[in-house]
């Protein structure tokens, strides 16, 4: 919607990075401290996230690039130009606990007491990620005049839907011809009939709270839309992600906890269900095959999740005996 905040000369601060610098210094201000406690000097703890954010960025990006081989296969030079955007989440979870616990193993630390002092702040982090997100017009969600048979299906049959519903009526994938389709609705009565695998769609605005992005800064959401109303999906997962780190929060403030793995499975479980969720509205997921990749990485961040909540109820029962 509005990228950067200024821009001087070639010097633009952009809110996407405003957005994850605040939530790199928080992570690291609290961790310090709440590491501290355990035993863990507070330069090995700013050390562990600020190394663990660095590899965290480029499993995102190589996590990315892998799944868009079409294009970066033929445009070697593209891989690099991350500022024309291309981070994928799972990626980067990916990417930050082999460079977790490779750090871990090399400073001899526990990484559940670092993970458990750290998760609730990455989670935090990722909401406000997600506004950065808005800012950019990327992220987004499918037109809400997508009809919620086609939005909750674990096969993503958007492309195909949206493909048929443009051919129906007429108009070509382009910006400009596709935002004239809200006033192709009501001039045919607030409704429009289209037919895709032998079924009538009715189209209309399903969800009333769709936000609309302007050709200015022509981001993402723009240029696969129009000015079209999306799926607020930024703003499903900011929500949702500041909820669990709320709960994931109040157990960060419980010493028997830390150390046991409790919250680092419960990041896990919160996260795979929350991105499992959002993914169903999303315009701009990656796949595997015929299937969604964030919803099958989502399952298993949940069931990897589960095993360490298993074990901490073992960690937590040994200290106790002791």
């Amino acid at each position: 919607m509005f990228p950067y905040l200024f821009k001087i000369g070639f010097f633009e601060l952009r809110i996407y990075s405003l957005m994850y610098i605040i939530g790199l210094l928080l992570t690291i201000y609290f961790t310090r401290k709440r590491a501290e406690k355990f035993g863990i000097k507070p330069a090995e703890t700013e050390n562990f996230i600020i190394f663990t954010f660095i590899i965290a960025l480029l499993g995102a990006r190589m996590y990315y690039v892998a799944f868009r081989w079409d294009y970066y296969g033929g445009n070697p030079l593209e891989m690099i130009a991350i500022w024309h955007g291309g981070l994928a989440i799972h990626g980067g979870i990916i990417g930050g606990f082999i460079a977790a616990l490779s750090y871990c193993w090399y400073k001899k630390i526990n990484p559940l007491i670092l993970g458990d002092a750290m998760f609730p702040f990455l989670l935090l982090s990722q909401g406000l990620g997600r506004f950065g997100n808005f800012a950019n017009g990327e992220a987004h969600g499918v037109p809400t005049m997508t009809p919620p048979d086609i939005i909750f299906r674990l096969k993503n049959v958007f492309p195909e839907f949206w493909s048929s519903v443009l051919s129906q009526v007429g108009l070509q994938d382009t910006p400009r011809s596709v935002s004239i389709l809200s006033e192709i609705i009501k001039r045919k009565g607030g409704e429009l009939i289209v037919n895709f695998e032998g079924k009538a769609y009715y189209l209309h605005e399903y969800f009333p709270w769709g936000i609309s992005f302007p050709s200015k800064y022509r981001g993402p959401a723009y240029m696969d839309f129009g000015t079209l109303p999306v799926h607020p999906t930024f703003f499903y997962e900011m929500i949702l992600n500041f909820i669990g780190f709320a709960l994931l929060l109040y157990f960060w403030k419980k010493d028997k906890i830390i150390g046991t793995g409790m919250i680092t499975g419960g990041y896990l479980i919160l996260y795979g269900v929350i991105r499992g969720f959002v993914t169903t509205f999303r315009a701009d997921d990656l796949m595997l095959g015929a299937f969604r990749a964030p919803h099958l990485l989502s399952v298993i961040m949940v069931v990897v999740g589960i095993g360490f909540i298993l074990n901490s109820r073992r960690l937590k029962g040994s200290k106790t005996a002791g």
